[in-house]
C-alpha cells in the first residue's frame, strides 16, 4: 500500500523541497506535499498553493479532510511516517489514473 500510495501521489513529478523548520523533511511534487518528521512527532504550519478542498493521505491511502486557513495554510501533525497533502480532485485524478491498467 505505501507504495502505491507514493507511486499515485508523486511518482514522476518534479519537486522542490521546502523549509518548514528543523526536523522536517518536506517537498512539493507537482501539486503534491509530502512530508515527515525525523525528529519528534509535532505540529507544522504547511503554506499550500492552490483551491480546495484539501485532503491530508498518510502512508497507506488512507484520507482525510484537511482544513486551511484564510492565508492558506494548514496545520499537519507529522511523525516518521510520510503525510501527502493535496486536493481532493488531485487525489482523484492521481488514484484514478493508476487504476487503469
Amino acid at each position: 500500500a505505501a507504495y502505491y500510495t507514493a507511486g499515485a501521489l508523486i511518482d514522476g513529478f518534479d519537486y522542490t523541497r521546502l523549509e518548514l523548520g528543523p526536523d522536517i523533511q518536506a517537498a512539493r511534487f507537482g501539486t503534491t506535499v509530502m512530508l515527515w518528521s525525523t525528529g519528534e512527532t509535532r505540529e507544522v504550519s504547511v503554506p499550500l498553493q492552490g483551491d480546495g478542498p484539501w485532503v491530508v493521505v498518510d502512508v497507506v491511502g488512507r484520507t482525510r479532510n484537511l482544513p486551511v486557513d484564510k492565508t492558506g495554510n494548514a496545520t499537519v501533525t507529522v511523525d516518521g511516517s510520510p503525510r501527502y497533502l493535496l486536493t481532493r480532485p488531485d487525489y482523484e485524478r492521481l488514484t484514478a489514473r493508476n487504476l487503469v491498467q
